[in-house]
């Protein structure tokens, strides 16, 4: 491995550790007064993960902080499946957002807009093939599932463009190389 691999997998971790812990300390802040469901606190920075850090690191906090944070929590719940499903959410959202922010640079807005839907999406798609499943109509599950968390998704995408740019600014290119062989952009 080079040093500059070594480098960016050194970065990954810091940095991976640093998102992990926001993801699961900003919900126990919101939960209490009833806005973690609204305002999707374990999103944010699993969000600025996807589009500061590589994807491999991405993507395992994605998908694994929901189940440690039912673990260590309770929250999300492991039963009724919901940690499940949001690491499906999750990792989702990071493969889109590596795609389109990370490697073709489009606009931060529209991707983060863009993952929103995809993770609306997912949640329909769960909750259909749940209903199916145990035999249960989940048809009048799928608006209240559209609009469930809409204000956090607004609200982290007029904020994480803003943080993703600092961050940028302040640590260069170099602190968002996708892979250990990318020189600049």
């Amino acid at each position: 491995m080079s040093s500059e691999a070594r480098r960016l997998h050194l970065r990954d971790q810091i940095w991976g550790g640093l998102w992990g812990a926001l993801a699961l300390f900003l919900p126990l802040l919101l939960h209490p007064f009833g806005l973690g469901v609204h305002l999707m606190p374990m999103f944010l920075p699993l969000l600025i993960a996807a589009c500061t850090l590589r994807f491999p690191t991405a993507l395992i906090l994605a998908a694994g902080i929901p189940f440690l944070s039912g673990v260590l929590t309770g929250m999300p719940p492991l039963y009724p499946p919901v940690a499940p499903l949001m690491a499906l959410e999750g990792a989702a959202m990071v493969l889109w957002l590596s795609a389109a922010y990370r490697r073709r640079r489009w606009n931060p807005y529209l991707c983060l807009a863009a993952a929103f839907l995809l993770q609306r999406l997912v949640r329909v798609g769960f909750i259909l093939l749940a209903g199916r499943l145990v035999e249960l109509p989940s048809g009048w599950l799928l608006l209240p599932a559209l609009l469930w968390g809409l204000p956090g998704a607004v609200l982290q995408t007029a904020v994480i463009p803003g943080v993703v740019s600092r961050i940028e600014e302040r640590f260069g290119a170099s602190g968002i190389l996708s892979d250990p062989g990318e020189v600049s952009r």
